[in-house]
């Protein structure tokens, strides 16, 4: 069945809310998790922490699962293992139940059917002209799903357990997600073309030594870092002296601040170029993580900080996300795309332990947030570095 190219974006993006619940609403289960077990805040840390590398790991494997066999399969079998996750997760009685249900299966499981094999899906169905703002309107759906899910999954740990609220989550991917994927989830037929053998892994190789590309991968990795603020979100108002409800109402200002903010993004990337509103979105996230650091009087100037600071987080992703695709091509998009989020997920899984580490020994987040200002606003630099010359290209994408 042939579907309309809006009907896949809609479907992908429901798809996506759901799947993305794994990870942006960690912040929620961390202090109940913490209080549970008597862990310090670092200890408690560690299942997201394998869920990063997980991550890391199966956006790799996936990805060049996507490129050989299709993003269909990859993205309904990445559903049915965060739901396995998920379900493991409630059961889980010690540190290493939790890292392996929620930080390995949900954290591989998010490497199949999260923003980057999506990402991919939506962007072979569009021409260079409107793939960016296509791509961002995927990318919108990943911060709505704290919008969506934090007051839900709020009130189910409130009223009831974390545990709960984890078996919540499975029921969700089975009877939500996995539908939204199966209508959804169709790559656009096959050309004659690209019917050839599937590519080698070393294929990527000639791409991997290129400086420009050596360089977006490296600000890909503080941006994988700077996600520390989703996990310690609520800690990081609690830090402030606010109460919890404003940590919560703060995961959702998040969502919707970056959700706007990745349409925006990718509508200038197609206007004004990709380089561009990157870099634009590291220097925002740079000022706004400074900002953070301050001592904040009452809530809204708090939730305008968090909007400045970390709204701009999924324009970042969606803008790199369309970069690598069209710098490779298709054919390689999925293993090029998993090998940034590698890195990305490294970052992911020492910036919220790194934290932690710090908040433990010093009380307070304000130092760590300073410290990742500089390391946003320096990336913002290593894009404009990354634009290249004439002189230095790019070897050619590989086709489809």
């Amino acid at each position: 069945m042939r579907l309309p190219r809006i009907v896949i974006v809609v479907m992908s993006a429901a798809t996506v809310v759901i799947t993305s619940i794994s990870m942006n609403a960690f912040s929620l289960f961390l202090t109940p998790i913490e209080a549970t077990f008597d862990w310090s805040r670092a200890t408690a840390t560690i299942p997201y922490v394998f869920a990063m590398l997980g991550w890391a790991i199966g956006g790799v494997l996936f990805g060049k699962k996507a490129d050989d066999l299709g993003t269909r399969p990859v993205i309904l079998g990445g559903v049915l293992l965060m739901a396995a996750g998920f379900f493991g997760m409630g059961l889980s009685q010690n540190l290493w139940q939790l890292s392996l249900t929620f930080g390995i299966m949900t954290g591989m499981a998010k490497g199949a059917c999260g923003l980057v094999i999506i990402s991919l899906l939506v962007a072979k169905h569009y021409d260079a002209k409107s793939r960016g703002l296509a791509v961002s309107i995927v990318q919108t759906a990943s911060p709505l799903s704290p919008f969506f899910l934090a007051y839900p999954l709020h009130y189910i740990i409130v009223n009831y357990d974390w545990r709960m609220a984890a078996m919540f989550c499975g029921i969700l991917l089975l009877g939500v997600a996995f539908p939204f994927g199966w209508i959804g989830a169709r790559d656009p037929a096959p050309s004659s073309s690209s019917q050839r053998e599937a590519a080698s892994w070393s294929s990527c190789l000639p791409y991997l030594r290129d400086r420009s590309m050596l360089l977006l991968f490296a600000a890909r990795f503080s941006c994988g870092m700077a996600l520390f603020q989703s996990v310690h979100l609520v800690g990081i108002a609690a830090s402030k002296d606010f109460d919890p409800v404003v940590g919560a109402t703060a995961v959702s200002v998040f969502g919707v601040a970056a959700a706007v903010s990745a349409v925006a993004f990718g509508w200038l990337s197609d206007r004004y170029g990709r380089h561009q509103a990157l870099a634009l979105t590291y220097i925002f996230r740079g000022l706004g993580t400074l900002a953070m650091s301050a001592d904040f009087s009452n809530p809204l100037t708090f939730y305008i900080v968090v909007a400045l600071a970390m709204g701009p987080t999924f324009g970042t992703i969606g803008v790199q996300n369309v970069m690598f695709f069209e710098m490779v091509g298709p054919r390689l998009a999925g293993l090029i795309m998993g090998l940034s989020f590698l890195v990305h997920q490294v970052g992911s899984a020492g910036g919220p332990f790194l934290a932690g580490v710090y908040f433990d020994v010093y009380g307070s987040y304000d130092g760590f947030l300073q410290i990742m200002s500089l390391i946003l606003l320096a990336s913002a630099a290593l894009v404009y570095i990354a634009i290249r010359s004439d002189d230095a290209p790019l070897p050619e994408p590989a086709r489809p």
